[in-house]
């Protein structure tokens, strides 16, 4: 297990960072953006955002998703390795091309039936025409991950640093330009990081298997409700609020969206890390105890971020914003949830891949689309922004419901669920007994509310998500490799 978790931090340091780097840079520059931009202007680029990751995700066909699933059929064969990057970066080429004249030609009518976005017909046509160097650069990262070149990871990370902090401060410090420099940033990032790749990853780039392409695209398709179905769960609540609220509560909305994805940036890199490794050894002897073992601690740290956030939510929205985007900090907590739900999907979902049981994603992912629609039609004209809270956040749940009851049944890994349900019960309890706290003197706010956090962990130890014996190892070595670490900085002090 240790040996597995020293693999696990190189990759999280090395290539996970590549998932991390950008968001966390982007809530870097927040402060400055949420001074340059209204929180209307705020909302409508967070819109467009929305719309054109919810058109990656369709327009890619899950092939991240299944070139992960087929890397490893045959790990010691470099030539069908090759053959599955190739296939995969091929068919992604041709649909990025194909969604990118599309939306090119229909950028006047989109903007038409969409008022929100009316001013920006030529920013859609600028995304159109970049738009396949962000799903080919996705597959380029992709085969990395599955490759497991952590130092390629760096230079991922390196370019996707580049190029955020490039395009927030000359896009929007410099020009000004608002929320077309919002939408820039993002597209000289993606670019970045598409020619990082193709000077990195060339090599795993084989010639194009038809029979290979056939296994991708029909992993891609089983999946494919399940990309449409994320389309509908990342973008359907913005589409309803658009025409219920006014563009300033949807800035309210977006702005609390973006300080809740602190608990996303904060676990992707460990689950990017993570599927590919988790997917490499699975074959190998007390996987699925160590499988396991990764899940409970995957969801105890998910559960901390989400609660951190919740808690502090206010005051990381006085730091990062200005007065004007306060009113965001209720929803936050609750939307925090998207992410502690997504961990369990993540969780649920390498066990899904491990069994190559992908129609259960599927299955599950469309329940949840569903049930989002119906409970956004019911639920916004009534309750606004709440009512889309509510709407994504059970929207989100349910699909790992749905993924785990057909995991029990078709392919059984014995999570530890009724602790973990537990745990996320306590957890629950704790966000809204945060919410009880008034508006006190500030250290004795912050320190009721780190009383309230310090409550959590003690109660994985009480559950047993967490063992004792867990804690001392992890204590142990933790202390070792700061002896080790220690010890190698003297010896550079004698050295000099």
């Amino acid at each position: 297990m240790r040996d597995l978790l020293k693999r696990l931090t190189r990759m999280v340091i090395g290539y996970g960072a590549v998932q991390w780097a950008g968001p966390f840079l982007s809530l870097i520059f927040t402060p400055i953006i949420t001074r340059a931009l209204t929180p209307a202007d705020y909302g409508v680029a967070d819109y467009l955002l929305t719309m054109v990751s919810a058109l990656s995700t369709l327009a890619l066909i899950a092939l991240p998703q299944a070139l992960l699933t087929h890397f490893n059929d045959q790990p010691e064969t470099l030539a069908w390795q090759r053959a599955v990057v190739g296939s995969a970066y091929t068919i992604a080429a041709t649909s990025g091309l194909i969604f990118g004249v599309l939306l090119f030609l229909f950028a006047p009518t989109l903007t038409l039936y969409l008022p929100i976005l009316g001013p920006y017909t030529d920013l859609v046509r600028l995304i159109a025409i970049t738009f396949v160097f962000g799903l080919t650069g996705s597959i380029l990262t992709t085969a990395s991950q599955a490759a497991l070149r952590v130092r390629w990871g760096m230079v991922y990370s390196l370019a996707s640093i580049v190029g955020t902090v490039a395009g927030n401060i000359f896009f929007i410090v410099v020009l000004r330009l608002g929320v077309t420099g919002m939408i820039l940033t993002p597209i000289v990032t993606g670019v970045a990081v598409w020619v990082a790749g193709m000077m990195l990853a060339r090599g795993l780039i084989g010639r194009p298997s038809p029979a290979v392409a056939s296994i991708l695209l029909r992993s891609g398709l089983v999946l494919l409700p399940t990309m449409m179905a994320a389309w509908v769960l990342q973008v359907s609540d913005r589409l309803f609020l658009g025409q219920y609220v006014t563009e300033t509560q949807l800035g309210y909305y977006a702005i609390a969206n973006r300080m809740a994805s602190l608990v996303g940036v904060a676990m992707t890199p460990i689950y990017a890390a993570w599927q590919p490794l988790a997917l490499a050894v699975q074959n190998q002897a007390g996987a699925m105890e160590r499988y396991v073992a990764m899940s409970r601690y995957l969801i105890a740290t998910v559960l901390m971020v989400g609660l951190a956030i919740g808690l502090y939510a206010t005051e990381i929205l006085m730091v990062l914003t200005r007065p004007a985007y306060l009113p965001a900090a209720p929803y936050v907590g609750f939307l925090a949830y998207i992410y502690v739900f997504s961990g369990f999907g993540a969780v649920f979902t390498i066990g899904a891949m491990m069994g190559k049981k992908l129609g259960a994603i599927s299955v599950a992912v469309v329940v949840g689309a569903v049930t989002n629609i119906a409970l956004n039609l019911l639920l916004i004209p009534r309750f606004g922004i709440w009512g889309a809270t509510t709407a994504t956040v059970i929207g989100y749940a349910v699909p790992q419901v749905v993924l785990f009851g057909w995991l029990a049944r078709h392919y059984p890994i014995p999570y530890p669920i009724g602790r973990l349900m537990a745990g996320l019960g306590i957890q629950f309890i704790l966000q809204m007994g945060g919410l009880l706290v008034p508006a006190i003197f500030f250290p004795i706010r912050i320190l009721i509310k780190l009383g309230i956090l310090a409550i959590l962990p003690l109660s994985f130890v009480i559950l047993n998500i967490i063992t004792q014996n867990e804690i001392v190892t992890a204590s142990r070595f933790t202390r070792k490799q700061l002896r080790l670490g220690w010890t190698k900085i003297s010896y550079l002090g004698r050295d000099s």
